[in-house]
């Protein structure tokens, strides 16, 4: 053992460096900030109601009927379903990503670019390489922005 290690510190010297944390300190203290960022979270205007999670339950609720229907009543079930509960799922993410909670440049990007791929299909008689072109270039131009617009809104903090 070294003599620094063995020194003591005085009455009139600086502060003694922080000992090293254990594991168990360094956990207690990871959940106390979790704990924290959860409070942060923010909130939905209708806030005290959980339309949200009602709205991506009922959308699982009308996929599994819609499953168990079959037929043509039960695609339509079924792609009411799926939309339902997508767009409860963008709203929160959207709603976090604004906020400065999380990140979700990437899925925010990703479902932009599908819906400008859907109105490329649905107005344009374009082809496929177009149409991939389309969406590959909304989410290139999308991404480094919701990017940026979240390190902005957060000051930094959850980025990697």
């Amino acid at each position: 053992m070294g003599k620094r290690s063995r020194q003591r510190g005085t009455a009139g010297a600086a502060a003694a460096p922080e000992r090293k944390r254990t594991l168990r300190e360094r956990a207690d203290a990871a959940s106390r900030v979790a704990e924290r960022r959860l409070e942060q979270r923010p909130k939905a205007i209708w806030d005290p109601f959980p339309l949200t999670e009602l709205a991506i339950f009922a959308g699982l609720v009308l996929t599994v009927v819609g499953i168990f229907a079959g037929g043509s009543t039960g695609k339509g079930l079924i792609v009411a379903g799926v939309v339902l509960a997508c767009i409860g799922g963008l709203e929160t993410a959207l709603r976090e990503h604004l906020g400065g909670y999380r990140s979700h440049a990437g899925l925010l990007a990703g479902a932009l670019a599908l819906g400008s791929l859907m109105l490329v299909t649905s107005v344009f008689n374009a082809g496929p390489a177009l149409r991939a072109g389309v969406a590959i270039g909304v989410f290139a131009l999308l991404f480094p922005v919701l990017r940026s617009a979240f390190i902005r809104k957060s000051g930094g903090s959850g980025v990697l």
